[in-house]
């Protein structure tokens, strides 16, 4: 159980003064305001609390170094991103080493169905068509879809975490994704990506 930190939150432009002065402050106060979401993220994608608590610290070291020379502009995207991208490579490396059971799943291997195959062509130029690709899909889709798509596969929501947060129906939320998996399925076929 996490214990909630009391005390004033400084805002993020105090929190990133506090990186840019190299002050070790900087990171009980990044703690002390975004735990709980960065823990929800990476809890999201590795369902262990252990695991959780290393990429915690691991993100924390991470921002220490990438504060400066970047400023962020929302620091809470910047940390969440720092945080999903050591929790996707803890997983990844959790599968190789054969230390998660078989039953674990993730809203990861969902993505793997509608996404692309990464041998059939350069990485690169795969990689840059696909962001391009679901960056447009998103910019049409109705702030309802891209709050779907983006609380699935980005934060690793649950259906029924997204449905209660709408508050609409699961069915209704499993609806809405398989139109958009077809949706950007049809789109990767029309752009020649081999799905």
């Amino acid at each position: 159980m996490r214990v909630k930190k009391s005390g004033a939150v400084l805002s993020d432009e105090q929190i990133i003064d506090l990186y840019f002065a190299r002050e070790e402050r900087a990171i009980a106060e990044t703690d002390k305001k975004y735990c709980e979401y960065l823990h929800a993220v990476a809890y999201n994608i590795l369902y262990n609390e252990q695991d959780v608590d290393e990429c915690l610290q691991d993100t924390y070291l991470k921002t220490w170094n990438s504060i400066p020379p970047q400023r962020p502009q929302i620091l809470r995207a910047f940390l969440a991103k720092i945080t999903r991208n050591l929790s996707l490579d803890r997983y990844d490396y959790l599968n190789r080493q054969k230390r998660v059971s078989a039953v674990t799943y993730s809203p990861l291997d969902e993505v793997q169905e509608f996404l692309p195959d990464p041998y059939d062509m350069d990485r690169e130029l795969q990689d840059a068509a696909v962001a391009r690709i679901i960056t447009q899909y998103l910019d049409d889709a109705s702030d309802r879809r891209m709050y779907i798509f983006t609380s699935r596969f980005f934060f690793s929501l649950t259906i029924p975490q997204i449905a209660k947060r709408l508050g609409c129906s699961q069915s209704l939320v499993s609806k809405e994704l398989a139109a958009i998996k077809q949706e950007l399925r049809r789109k990767f076929e029309e752009e020649g990506i081999t799905v």
